[in-house]
């Protein structure tokens, strides 16, 4: 069993990244994928193009054609030369989970709970048994980072949700055999299912057993239909609404389908999807309910609004001012905080002190101690072992966001 050493507290502050990334290394699936199904992935880059992550999934890349054509790199300033002229050697030695944990020492994180893989497994039409045999190479591959990361870097574990049977079985081997604590999915339908829908009941019956959190979350540029794939062809245009609509879809269809009736210790975060949305989203849900809900959803006994402050979570990022309207209509017990390391709008690695200094006067420090750490540790409930025990101010170097 891993100890995780001490924490070490930035301005006064334990800090959760409740939604962190990595750049994959190129060796991924040959690496830990079973070897039957190794040809089946490949890697190769649009001629002229550099490209982050091209992967092909039985010979289709896993971005869709606009991202995979529409040199979404270097309008981002998102090429290979600024990556690592923002994350140095990490882009070139790799994201070990070594490195990743010193990259956290600079943030003054504690702790990081990692989504992925962006694409990969999740393409449109992607065949069900090799769905499921990627998200047992990428739980391998994370219980190798949770070690060499000293404990620091967690993986949240992905749910092959093309087939049940898969999902499920999938969920208890990582569970009893790997160590993960935590699953999620893309919001995005499957196979033309919602996430409200009943066939997922087994996925969602046994996380609550397991009492481990569910989690989606949306990445641009999947090669399948998603919120503004079909009608926008920028980057800024798509990437404006993919994140958030998606989560809005995944949370509607998941209230009103009566995920959270029919389980209600199940808890499940929306993940890098903005939060000042979301009273008003669920203001409008409730008005619906209160139209029709009666006819079409007889067998929901609260409001969407009621089922979010029970069961679910949002995630903030380190500079939006609307978490204060969030706080503000439904509380802050509910709201964990994410740096959205290394995507390239990440403000690392100053994203914690952005948050420290967001709206001092509408948003509480209380309430900034409860995002940055409580409220994720709430939504995760790891095991003690999971978490450190102790924690001393970090080095001044570090508390002023400078580069060790």
């Amino acid at each position: 069993m891993l100890i995780l050493p001490g924490g070490t507290m930035k301005r006064g502050f334990k800090i959760f990244d409740a939604d962190a990334h990595v750049i994959y290394p190129a060796d991924l699936w040959p690496r830990y994928l079973d070897q039957k199904y190794r040809d089946r992935i490949g890697r190769k880059a649009p001629p002229g193009f550099d490209h982050y992550n091209p992967v092909t999934v039985d010979g289709r890349w896993s971005q869709h054609p606009t991202s995979v054509y529409g040199n979404f790199q270097k309008a981002i300033n998102w090429t290979t030369e600024d990556m690592v002229a923002q994350y140095g050697d990490m882009v070139i030695e790799g994201f070990t989970g070594d490195r990743v944990a010193k990259a956290l020492e600079v943030e003054g994180v504690d702790v990081m709970v990692i989504y992925g893989p962006e694409y990969d497994m999740w393409l449109d039409g992607i065949d069900p048994e090799l769905q499921a045999a990627m998200a047992r190479a990428y739980n391998r591959w994370g219980a190798e980072m949770r070690e060499i990361s000293g404990g620091k870097v967690l993986t949240s574990g992905p749910v092959p949700l093309n087939d049940v049977g898969r999902a499920v079985e999938e969920i208890q081997y990582a569970y009893d055999e790997l160590g993960v604590r935590c699953f999620w999915a893309r919001p995005n339908q499957f196979n033309h299912r919602n996430l409200g829908d009943r066939y997922y009941d087994p996925v969602y019956e046994l996380l609550e057993e397991l009492d481990c959190a569910f989690a989606t979350h949306e990445y641009m540029g999947l090669n399948a239909t998603t919120a503004g794939s079909d009608r926008f062809t920028s980057f800024t245009e798509w990437h404006t609404v993919v994140h958030a609509h998606e989560a809005q879809y995944a949370s509607l269809s998941m209230i009103v389908n009566g995920v959270f009736e029919r389980f209600p210790k199940l808890r499940c975060a929306y993940m890098e999807a903005g939060c000042g949305w979301l009273p008003s989203w669920l203001h409008r849900i409730d008005e619906h309910l209160e139209l029709a809900g009666a006819q079409e959803f007889p067998d929901l006994s609260m409001s969407a609004t009621d089922y979010f402050r029970r069961n679910c979570w949002i995630s903030t990022e380190c500079d939006d001012p609307f978490v204060a309207d969030v706080i503000r209509w439904l509380g802050d017990d509910h709201i964990v905080f994410e740096t959205d390391f290394p995507h390239p709008d990440s403000k690392y690695p100053h994203a914690t002190d952005h948050f420290f200094d967001l709206l001092p006067s509408e948003i509480s420090e209380e309430s900034k101690r409860k995002i940055l750490w409580d409220n994720a540790v709430d939504l995760y409930r790891f095991p003690p072992s999971y978490l450190p025990e102790t924690f001393v101010e970090a080095p001044a170097t570090l508390a002023t966001g400078a580069q060790a």
